[in-house]
């Protein structure tokens, strides 16, 4: 029996941000797998069904263990805060799939969900309203300098930029780092929004600028967001002008 196996993006927290396809495909699993922060957010929708939990750091081992229980026959949910796809597992998933050659056993299906810097841009306003780039300032899978190199570009080509994981313990450089590029290429008076904990309990947002900004008030909780040469602060909201009002 060929089983089967969806990439679920559950939205930025909470019922009210997750798709009524995300919701109908959890309700539809038998399996659900995914990290513990995640699975805890959707624990209410989990009666009756098998939950397989683990830590950060341990990707992998979390998507060879959902498709070993989809070649079983059962249908499967792995679990991704956000979107599935954005630094999510639904890549992964593909390509081990592929790698072991399983495509014959197992039906991927990814479902996607609503990433960090759509549901943070409104909590903020309308920061981004044309092009923009997501830029991840961790640097487990991709080198510091390449992540430089993108962070030059986005800010040279005058991209909204939303930052993941800006912040860390391990990192506690790299935002400060990345706020001084941007600085060559944009003002000061930048509009910057820093969200954490979107939608959750505990949540903040606030609205700064590129120069008042202090890297030391964000953690891996908060998305930081960057307006480009048309933001502007619009009654304590950020706003990037498309041109409609001109």
């Amino acid at each position: 029996m060929k089983g089967k196996l969806y990439a679920i993006g559950l939205g930025p927290g909470g019922e009210d941000n997750m798709t009524i396809r995300a919701r109908r495909c959890i309700e539809g699993c038998d399996v659900l797998v995914g990290y513990s922060v995640y699975i805890d957010q959707i624990e209410p929708f989990c009666s009756g069904k098998t939950l397989i939990r683990n830590g950060m750091g341990q990707e992998k081992d979390r998507c060879r263990e959902a498709i070993r229980q989809a070649r079983e026959g059962r249908t499967v949910g792995m679990v991704c805060s956000g979107d599935a796809g954005l630094y999510g597992m639904a890549g992964l998933i593909l390509e081990l799939v592929e790698l072991e050659k399983l495509q014959e056993e197992v039906a991927v299906e990814v479902i996607p969900g609503i990433t960090s810097a759509v549901s943070c841009s409104a909590l903020l306003g309308a920061p981004i309203v044309e092009d923009f780039c997501t830029i991840s300032l961790s640097d487990y899978m991709i080198d510091w300098e390449k992540i430089r190199h993108r962070i030059r570009m986005a800010a040279e080509g005058d991209f909204t930029i939303a930052f993941y994981n800006p912040r860390s313990q391990a990192r506690p450089d790299y935002l400060k780092e990345a706020l001084q590029l941007i600085e060559q290429y944009r003002g000061g008076d930048t509009p910057v929004g820093v969200v954490r904990n979107a939608y959750r309990e505990g949540q903040q947002v606030r609205t700064t600028t590129l120069e008042m900004l202090d890297d030391t008030s964000v953690d891996m909780f908060c998305t930081v967001i960057i307006g480009n040469s048309k933001s502007r602060l619009c009654g304590g909201k950020i706003v990037t002008a498309r041109g409609y009002a001109l």
